[in-house]
C-alpha cells in the first residue's frame, strides 16, 4: 500500500508517509487514525511551478492538524499524515507539516526537515514554462518561515485565513501582506472592467480605502503607466515611479531608490508591477535581506508562501547576487530585536502579527469596510472611475526622486508613450491568475469581504 516507509515527525504522536497514486485510501483504525488533504489543499499552478501551498493553506493544515491531535492525544492514538507518493506532492505534504512543527510546535527549520532528509524531494519550481535551474528546497522555504516568525512578520494567534484568502483573489485586490512594512499587489489600471470570460482590472480607488486604513504611505510602481498616480497622491498616498523592463532585474539606481524610499516613508509601502510577482518580489526581497538578513533562498521560499509565483527566472540568480552586498549595506542598529520603530509606525495586517490584541473586527475599527470590488458580474462591464473627491495633500515623492538624482523623463517617456505595449511575461501571468477566477470557489473561499 505504501511506497515510503513511516516517519515519525512527532514521537509516538504524528507519522508520515505516502500511498502509491493508484492505491485505495489507507483506512483507520482504532489505534491510528489516517489522514491527508491532497484533494483539498491544492496548488494553483502558472505554469511548472507546484509549490509550496501558500500561508492560507497552511494555516488551513494546521488548523486540520491541530483538530486531530486533540482528538489522538487523550486516547494515545497514532496519527499519520499521508500524500500522494508523486515528488510534487511530496514536497508539498512535508512543506506543510514542517511549517506547522515551526508554527505549533517550536521546531527549528532544521529540526523539522530533520525527519525527511532520507526522501528525494523535487525543488519548487518558478511560475515559467521553461527549465529551472535555481534550486528552492522546502528547506530553504521553512527557513525563511521561521526567520519570518521570529521578526513577527506573521503570528499564529492573529493570522486571519478568511482575510488572506478574500484578499488574494483578483476581483478583491490581488494582494497580499509579505512583511509589516509591505504589501504586493497587482498593477491597478486606470478604469475598471469586469468582463463575461473573468477578466477583471481595478483602479487606485479600490486600493486606496484599505491602503488608508493600513497606514500605506507610499505606493511604488514598477512597470509602464497604466493610471494617473495621482489617484493616489490626491487620497495623501505617495507615489514613486521606478520603472524597469518586466522579466529583468532592477538597475542598481532603481533599486538604490527603491530601499531609499521604503526606509524614509513613515508607514506601509504597497508595492506593484503587472501582476505583482517577479520585479515586485524581488526588490521587496532585497530590502529583506538587507533589513532582516535573510539569505536568497530563504526569503524567495518566504515570499512564495505569502504570494504564489514571486520572484522568477533570472531574478532569482539575481537575489543570490546581491545577497552579500545587502548584508553589507544592512544598518548597524538593525537587529533582530531593534525593529520597533517599524511596529510603532505601521499598522500591521489583520493578516500579520499585531502589537497589541484587537477587540472587534479590524474593519470596523478603521475607516469601514474596504471598497475593494465584491460583487458578481454576469455580463461585460467597462466603467471609467470617477474622479477622487479628497483634496491633495503634500506628497514626498517628488523630493525621493530629486533627492537620489532620478530622470523620471528619460526613464519612463518610452514605457509612458503607448499603453498598448507588447505582451509581457506580467500580462501573461496576470492572464493566467484570472482564469482561476472562472474555476469555482473551494468551500474555504470567502466570497465576501470578512467580517
Amino acid at each position: 500500500m505504501t511506497k515510503d516507509p513511516v516517519v515519525e515527525f512527532i514521537p509516538r504522536l504524528v507519522y508520515y508517509t505516502t500511498v502509491a497514486p493508484d492505491a485505495a485510501p489507507p483506512r483507520s483504525t482504532v489505534d491510528v487514525t489516517y489522514f491527508s488533504v491532497d484533494n483539498q489543499l491544492i496548488y494553483t499552478n502558472f505554469y511548472l511551478d507546484f509549490g509550496p501551498l501558500n500561508l492560507g493553506q497552511t494555516f488551513l493544515f494546521c488548523q486540520v492538524l491541530n483538530h486531530e491531535i486533540s482528538r489522538a492525544k487523550p486516547l494515545g492514538t497514532k496519527l499519520i499524515f499521508y500524500s500522494s507518493a508523486d515528488g510534487k506532492r511530496k514536497a508539498n505534504a512535508i512543506c506543510l507539516l514542517g511549517c506547522w512543527g515551526i508554527i505549533f510546535n517550536a521546531m527549528t527549520a532544521d529540526q523539522a526537515m530533520a525527519p525527511f532528509q532520507h526522501i528525494p524531494l523535487p525543488p519548487f519550481h518558478d511560475a515559467t514554462p521553461s527549465l529551472c535551474l535555481f534550486k528552492l528546497s522546502v528547506l530553504d522555504c521553512l527557513r525563511g518561515l521561521e526567520k519570518a516568525l521570529r521578526f513577527r512578520f506573521v503570528s499564529p494567534s492573529t493570522f486571519s485565513i478568511d482575510e488572506y484568502q478574500y484578499y488574494e483573489q483578483v476581483e478583491h485586490g490581488d494582494l497580499n501582506w509579505l512583511s509589516p512594512k509591505f504589501i504586493a499587489f497587482a498593477g491597478p489600471h486606470d478604469t475598471f472592467r469586469h468582463t463575461a470570460e473573468g477578466y477583471v482590472t481595478l483602479t487606485p480607488e479600490h486600493y486606496v480605502p484599505y491602503f488608508q486604513s493600513h497606514n500605506v504611505t507610499l505606493v511604488i510602481r514598477l512597470n509602464e503607466k497604466l493610471y494617473d498616480e495621482k489617484r493616489f497622491t490626491s487620497a495623501g498616498i505617495d507615489h514613486l515611479d521606478l520603472y524597469y523592463p518586466d522579466g529583468a532585474n532592477p538597475p542598481d539606481n532603481i533599486l538604490d531608490a527603491f530601499l531609499h524610499a521604503c526606509e524614509t516613508t513613515p508607514g506601509a509601502v504597497a508595492v506593484h508591477c503587472k501582476a505583482g510577482l517577479g520585479r515586485t518580489g524581488t526588490c521587496i526581497g532585497a530590502y529583506l535581506m538587507k533589513h532582516f538578513h535573510f539569505t536568497a533562498k530563504e526569503c524567495i521560499g518566504w515570499l512564495r508562501l505569502c504570494r504564489a509565483g514571486s520572484v522568477i527566472g533570472p531574478q532569482q540568480q539575481y537575489m543570490e547576487s546581491i545577497q552579500q552586498r545587502m548584508w553589507n549595506q544592512r544598518p548597524k542598529e538593525d537587529s533582530s530585536s531593534s525593529h520597533g520603530h517599524l511596529r510603532q509606525q505601521v499598522h500591521v495586517s489583520p493578516c500579520k502579527a499585531r502589537m497589541t490584541k484587537p477587540t472587534g473586527n479590524i474593519f470596523n475599527r478603521m475607516l469601514g469596510k474596504p471598497t475593494l470590488f465584491s460583487g458578481s458580474l454576469t455580463s461585460s462591464v467597462v466603467t471609467t472611475s470617477p474622479s477622487p473627491s479628497p483634496p491633495p495633500s503634500p506628497t514626498k515623492a517628488a523630493n525621493i526622486k530629486a533627492s537620489l538624482r532620478l530622470d523620471p523623463a528619460a526613464t519612463y517617456t518610452a514605457a509612458y508613450a503607448d499603453e498598448e505595449s507588447p505582451k509581457t511575461q506580467g500580462d501573461s501571468l496576470r492572464e493566467l491568475k484570472h482564469t482561476w477566477a472562472k474555476s469555482p470557489k473551494s468551500p474555504t473561499t470567502p466570497t465576501t469581504c470578512p467580517e
